[in-house]
This record gives C-alpha cells, structure tokens and sequence, in this order.
C-alpha cells in the first residue's frame, strides 16, 4: 500500500503538471507571445499551492479560460487535492481505503468522530457556503464601477482566492486601488481568517454553538480549537500593533486616523498566509519586512488552505519555553500538559522549515549571483529571503523579484512552494518511503546544551 506521504506528493504534482499543460496551450493566453515553459510550470505550481507569486500578470496575460483553469487549480489546491479525488469515489458509492482515510485525516487533521462522507461533506459546505458570502458581497462593491458579468467574475475569483488563502488577483496592483474601502478590506480579511483556520476548529465550534442550542449549556472547546483561536487573535492584533509602528513615518504617515489602523491589520492578515496586498511591499522598511517574514514563517492553522509552521506549532514552542522559564517539569498551555511527542514534532517541523529556508536562499543566491561579490549585490539578499520564506509560507507577498528570476531561479522558488504546501517532513517521509517503528531505544547519556 502506497503511503500517505508519496499519495499527497504524487496528487499535487500530477495536478501542477496537468495545470501546467492547460496554461501553456495558445487558449490560455493574452496576445501572439509564446510562452515559456516554466512560466506556466510556475503559475500551476503557484495556484496549487495556493501560494500566488507570479511571473505572469493573472488579469492581463491570462484569458479568460487562463484565469478559470487558475481559478480551479487554486480550489482544487486550497480544500486538498485528495478531498475531490475521495468525493468522486464516495459519489460512485465507493468505500475509502485506509490509505484514502489517513490522506484526508493528514490533509484536514484528526476532526469530530464523523464518517468521511460526512467530513467531505461539511468541508464543502463550509467552503462553499463563506466562498457565497464573500462573492456576493465584493459584487455588490464591484457592480458600480464594472458590467455585470465582469462584476460577477472579480467577485467570484477573488473570493474563491481569499478563501483559499491563494493571494491571486486580476487586479494588477492587488488591492492598493481598493485600500481604503471598508466593504472589500473587511470581506477579504475575514474570508483569509476564515480558510486560515481549518476545518477542525470550525467542525469544533460549530459543535459547541449546537450543544448550546439545543441543551441550554455551553460546553468547552477542545484545547486545539482554543490554541488557534487565542493564538489567532494574538497574532492579528499584535501583529498590526508592531507594523503599524514600524510604517507610521513611512508609507502610513500623514493619513486620517482609520487608514494605518485598515492596513495594517491587513498586512497583519495577509501576511501569515494570503499574498494579497493593500500597500505596496517593495516600499515597506526592512524592519517591517524581516517582522512580515517572521509571521509567514508562523503561517496558518493545521488542515487550513494556508501555510507556514502553523499557529499550533508556534503555541507549543512558545509554551514550552514559558515553561521552562517557570522551571515547570513539563510543557503546559492553557491549563493542559502537552505531551512530549506533540512537543517533539514541532521542533522537527520549525527545523524542517528553517532549514528549507537557508537551502532556498542558498540555492537562489547561487543561481542569481554566483561568482559575484557582496559589494555588488549589496542589498539584495534581503528580497531572496523574503520570496523564499514567502514561498515556503505559501503566502504569496513578494518585493518584486518574482518576474526578475532566471529559469533556474525560478525552479529554486517552485520547489519551495511545493515543499511548502506539503510540509518539510511530508516531503521527506515520502522520498524516505515506510519505516517501521523500532522495537528498542538506545541507552541515555548526557549532553551540555547552551
């Protein structure tokens, strides 16, 4: 039986490939250029992988067949590639396989005690029903300055984007022109925090608000869900408070008083996972990059459509230091102990990702600058960290240095965003292959650390 790890890489990798071909045929495109190969290799790979760095502008050189095979690439990507392929089996009334079950528990985490069917069904419904909500409601802004189905079709892309957590847009500038309206930064902030946190929090809540419905009393929500939500919040606020400081004298000085305060909860937003942008990235400071950095690296929540560590990750590492600060035997979080083992994969997991992130930059600086002094391309390393964290991240934000890469360079960012979608250790367990668990542990001895 094929493992879990190589199902997922092999599903994401055929769909980019089949995504690949479909962009690259003349019906996709905008004008009699040809296109280069590993553009369309890198707009598939971007959409899958709901990441959203691009090389090829979505609105302008896509036609409109482009745009909905990006637009169905990124769906496909965001809910989970082995979410459709196990609807279609359930739908030919098909029972899934232990492979199939462990796939879908990787893909959206351990949920409620539901039957797949279930699971596959409430996902969608979910899905579906906020992509609705969000269309409907960036219609209604965007039919006052568009025709009706052009209206309808910004609205429904960029929902479906938001949602996803992809970052793609048909606006050239992303969402600089809408800036300063309410109506469409509030309907794609809450779409972004709404894909961001996944399902099983979701699952979680809804559960909770039913068993208060219909007995009257409130029931308490299962650690995880806390942890996201309360490391959610945190994380916007906090994040929003720290950038707006950094931007104030630079692009949010000298604007009325709800401006900065606009921008930057949607910077604070975007950041962790999104790609969307209302200020123009290559003109933030570098203090506001490497902090902008910092909260991709963080990312999403577990079995979300975003990236990154994950919120629960950053939680448990965050308590475990706070623990041992308190000189507590064990790592505790919100009145819990949490086991070593959960303690253990997130020190794997941020140490995978850290060190696909100086692979990346290595292999970018190697690609773009090799043989060339520090003093020639002094200040340019900063850019290559931040599109490789950005593609590992899934995010999709970007100084500009996207379309400026070489073929190889652009190969470098492609991997990083497929490693990226799938995790650092997926990845590595599927080119590992199945390792039974060993029977004996070694003898203890100790070490001096710090």
């Amino acid at each position: 039986m094929i493992s879990p790890a190589r199902l997922l890489v092999i599903s994401f990798a055929t769909t980019i490939l089949i995504g690949a071909v479909l962009l690259f045929l003349p019906i996709s495109r905008v004008g009699p250029t040809p296109r280069q190969p590993v553009d369309a290799l890198f707009t598939s790979t971007s959409a899958v992988c709901v990441t959203g760095l691009i090389v090829l502008d979505t609105g302008r050189d896509h036609s409109l067949f482009g745009q909905a095979v990006i637009l169905g690439l990124i769906q496909i990507g965001g809910l989970g590639i082995m979410t459709f392929s196990n609807l279609i089996l359930l739908a030919a009334g098909k029972k899934l396989g232990l492979s199939q079950r462990m796939v879908l528990e990787a893909t959206h985490g351990e949920v409620l005690a539901v039957s797949p069917a279930q699971l596959i069904r409430r996902i969608l419904l979910y899905t579906f029903t906020l992509e609705a909500l969000g269309t409907l409601l960036l219609w209604v802004r965007f039919r006052s300055e568009y025709p009706l189905p052009r209206a309808v079709w910004l609205a429904v892309f960029h929902s479906i984007s938001a949602f996803c957590n992809a970052g793609f847009s048909l606006f050239s500038d992303s969402f600089m022109g809408y800036r300063d309206d309410f109506l469409v930064n509030i309907t794609v902030m809450g779409l972004i925090v709404a894909g961001g946190l996944g399902f099983v929090v979701f699952a979680d809540v809804f559960s909770f608000l039913g068993d208060w419905r219909v007995k009257g009393k409130l029931r308490r929500l299962t650690l995880h869900s806390r942890v996201v939500l309360c490391t959610t919040v945190g994380l916007i606020l906090g994040g929003a408070l720290l950038l707006g400081v950094l931007e104030i004298s630079n692009l949010l000085g000298g604007e009325p008083w709800h401006q900065p305060i606009l921008s930057s909860l949607f910077l604070s937003i975007t950041a962790r996972t999104a790609g969307f942008n209302t200020m123009d990235t290559a003109q933030l400071t570098n203090a506001t990059l490497l902090c902008v950095i910092v909260l991709m690296v963080i990312g999403a929540s577990p079995g979300s459509t975003g990236g990154g560590i994950k919120t629960t990750t950053f939680a448990a590492l965050w308590a475990m230091v706070f623990s041992r600060a308190r000189n507590r035997p064990q790592t505790e979080m919100l009145d819990r102990t949490i086991p070593s083992e959960v303690i253990a994969k997130a020190l794997a997991t941020t140490a995978g990702f850290l060190l696909a992130i100086l692979l990346g930059v290595i292999l970018l600086q190697i690609t773009e600058y090799a043989g060339q002094p520090h003093t020639a391309v002094r200040g340019l390393f900063l850019g290559h960290l931040f599109e490789v964290v950005s593609a590992l991240g899934t995010v999709g934000l970007s100084t500009g240095v996207t379309p400026t890469l070489s073929a190889a360079g652009k190969g470098v960012i492609i991997a990083c965003m497929f490693v990226g979608r799938l995790g650092p250790l997926v990845v590595a367990a599927s080119l590992i292959g199945r390792r039974p668990r060993a029977a004996y542990t070694l003898p203890e001895e100790r070490l001096m650390i710090g």
